[in-house]
């Protein structure tokens, strides 16, 4: 039964979706595989949550470092809520971006995105290239606004990075958010508005 509200598939979703797996060249020329999260990635998304320091893991909303939890991630994923991608080096995944999202209700239309990327493959345009897929895939999906929360003092590349992709820094909290010795620290969010068909082709909106 469709859930009342919902947002409802998109033949343009399918067709994104059939690219995958898709090869994308790093800025160093590594080529990495991207792909859809998928069952039995429990164990290698584990493994790269755990490449993280214990600071960049506490910045995150989950303990990634409980297996159990990742498990339950992989094997009862959601499309309605959540879409997982993953980047994958020599058969281990090294970067997870998702796009999140309310499947009803006032906010069903905005998208929130999160991304982590094994430190060894920071600085070389791996979350872009993540960043611009699930850019496309929130478009195909019918989203109309994106959203990031970043902290200031640790994400300032990327923040400088996303701006180039027209995404807006909206507000900052100030002291926010704690670091582990209870430090304060800036939230910045940044918000996107996402091109609609007409927007493109010079017609008035419906």
């Amino acid at each position: 039964m469709e859930k009342p509200g919902a947002m409802k598939p998109n033949q343009d979703t399918a067709i994104m979706l059939e690219d995958y797996p898709k090869e994308v060249i790093l800025k160093d020329g590594t080529g990495v595989t991207l792909r859809p999260l998928r069952n039995g990635d429990e164990g290698l998304l584990f493994k790269m949550f755990n490449r993280l320091s214990e600071d960049d893991r506490w910045f995150l909303d989950h303990n990634v470092t409980d297996f159990e939890l990742i498990e339950n991630w992989v094997k009862n994923m959601d499309p309605d809520r959540a879409y997982s991608i993953v980047a994958v080096l020599g058969g281990q995944i090294i970067a997870h971006a998702t796009l999140l999202r309310k499947y009803y209700g006032a906010k069903s239309h905005i998208g929130n995105i999160r991304i982590s990327v094994d430190p060894a493959f920071r600085g070389k345009q791996l979350a872009t290239w993540m960043l611009l897929d699930l850019i496309n895939l929130a478009m195909a999906m019918g989203l109309e606004t994106l959203i990031m929360q970043l902290v200031e003092s640790r994400d300032a590349a990327l923040i400088r990075s996303i701006k180039k992709l027209d995404f807006l820094e909206k507000v900052v909290l100030r002291d926010y958010a704690k670091d582990r010795e209870g430090n304060p620290h800036n939230l910045v969010i940044v918000l996107k508005r996402l091109r609609r068909l007409w927007d493109d082709v010079g017609v008035d909106a419906p």
